[in-house]
């Protein structure tokens, strides 16, 4: 005697979805407020040469503060 028929089976339980972890939260900035210091620093700075040089040295004197700024920057 064959059995033809098809042997029930239990289901797998239903297993909640798994979520991905997230992402780690950045690290902070531990030099932002020395970040700032220096950058308002160099601001003064700008200005000072600024209102000594007067409107002719003016895009100069962007230029270098802009440049020291991302020198100081890389390096930190």
């Amino acid at each position: 005697m064959t059995h033809n028929e098809a042997t029930p089976q239990t289901p797998e339980p239903l297993r909640p979805p798994t979520r991905p972890e997230p992402p780690a939260p950045p690290t902070a900035n531990r030099n932002a407020a020395h970040d700032t210091l220096v950058l308002i620093a160099l601001l003064g700075t700008c200005a000072a040469v600024y209102l000594v040089v007067g409107e002719a040295g003016f895009a100069g004197v962007i230029s270098a503060v802009a440049g020291l700024y991302g020198t100081w920057r890389m390096r930190h």
